[in-house]
Order: structure tokens, then sequence, then C-alpha cells
């Protein structure tokens, strides 16, 4: 149900925002005060975050669909807001976005691309809050993996390490050890997108188990020459790759 669930959320397209000044500001009010009070995370400072992002997809004197929003424009309110509260700029608004589209319910903000609409003032099922690993479980878990992110290999002195579920949660993913893995941000980030409506089997993923399954790494210099050969036959990049692989990988199994 989940997955089926977070793939029409993913196929909802953005749609003309209304722009109608004749919406009952009282209704505006009365929604974003109702969804509110429904955030199930206890973090008082993301709760707040969310606030923000709710009243910048629903500004005052517009009404549903709302405006379409960049994420410069979400991450500008967020700062906005930490500067009236003497806090510093926000490092991460978008991951409190995903946590408003997943266990907060919120999937009727639709996505694409760089840009975001409130397109609806509908809510679904709450999850249950995100948990996070006892600190001893944490450390060893860093320990097994050299401190490194699981998927890029990144070391904990160069990025941070989050504590990612292997399977997703949307995705009936448990909270046992096993599923849970070190990522860096920049992974952390990929990996979300990807899994969001993603209804391909989980256990074969290179994001999930990436020590089973390891993206391909090609270096800078070969993606160079691959650019070229691409443009040079007029063919996809990825579809070049393939040729060469399977004419390379041919000539060695006949040997």
């Amino acid at each position: 149900m989940n997955a089926t669930r977070f793939t029409k959320a993913k196929m909802a397209a953005l749609v003309a925002p209304s722009t109608s000044l004749n919406v009952n500001p009282q209704a505006r009010i009365a929604w974003l005060a109702k969804a509110k009070e429904s955030f199930v995370n206890p973090s008082v400072g993301n709760r707040e975050k969310y606030d923000v992002i709710l009243q910048t997809l629903w500004p005052v004197g517009h009404g549903i669909p709302g405006p379409i929003v960049t994420q410069d424009q979400i991450r500008a309110a967020i700062d906005s807001f930490q500067a009236q509260t003497g806090e510093k700029p926000y490092k991460d608004p978008f991951r409190r976005m995903r946590e408003l589209q997943g266990e907060e319910g919120f999937l009727c903000i639709v996505k694409e691309g760089v840009r975001y609409q409130l397109v609806s003032t509908s809510l679904t099922v709450k999850r249950t809050p995100r948990s996070k690993l006892p600190a001893e479980t944490w450390r060893g878990l860093l320990t097994k993996y050299g401190h490194r992110c699981a998927v890029c290999a990144k070391d904990s002195n160069e990025v941070r390490l989050n504590q990612d579920h292997k399977i997703p949660r949307t995705r009936d993913g448990s909270n046992e050890l096993e599923n849970w893995q070190p990522l860096c941000d920049e992974c952390n980030n990929i990996k979300s997108t990807q899994c969001r409506g993603c209804e391909l089997n989980c256990y074969t993923c290179t994001w999930a188990f990436p020590e089973t399954y390891p993206r391909l790494q090609i270096n800078d210099s070969n993606k160079e020459l691959l650019k070229r050969e691409a443009i040079k036959q007029g063919n996809p990049i990825n579809e070049v790759l393939n040729v060469l692989l399977a004419g390379v990988l041919s000539n060695r199994s006949k040997s």
C-alpha cells in the first residue's frame, strides 16, 4: 500500500496555481494551524521548519493549488526564519521537506526537479517518527564500516555520516541493526530521491546493499573520453559505454 501511495505522489504533476484573491484567509490560517498541531516529529526545531515550509508553499493571498516554489525560495524562507531567531543559516532544509512528504504524510506536496507545489490540503496517514541508533550502537556500526560512507567510501573526517535505513521504512524496512548503514549527506540525499516511488527489489539495490551490488565508478579522464566519443557518434553516453563494454567482454570470453 505504501509503495502504491508514493508512486501516485511521484507521478503527480505540478499544476497551474490559483492566484485568486477571493480565498478565505481564515481557511488558510485554520489549515496551517491544524497541520502544525498534527506534526509527529518530536523536535521543536524540526516542527518550526515544517511550518515555515508550509507557509511558503501556501502564502497569503493564494489559493490551492499554491504557487510553484523553487528550492532557493524554500531555503531563503528558512534562512530568514533562522535570522529572526538569531540562528545560523540552516544546512539541510530539504531533509525537513522529505520528512514532511514522508512520515508527516504531506503527499499533497509534489516535486518536479527543484520545484515544489502544494496541490491540495489532503493529508495521509502519519508514520512513526524516525528513530536513531543509540550512541554506542552507532559507534559500533561506524567501526564496522571503517568510519566511511557505505556507498562512496568517503571518510568521516571528510564528510558527515548519517544513519540510514538500507531498506526504507516506506518499503517496510525494519529498525533492526542489519538494516542500518552510514551514508554521507550527498549519498543519503540521492538515495532518498531514488527510493521515492521506487517499486524495484530493494534486496538487489546498489543504494541498499552497496557491499553486494557496488556502484560502477568511472574516473574523470575516462568520463571525458566517453563524452567525446558519444559526441562523435551522436549517441547517448550510456549507449556508447555499454557497446564498448559488450565488445571488450565478448572478445575476452572468446579467448
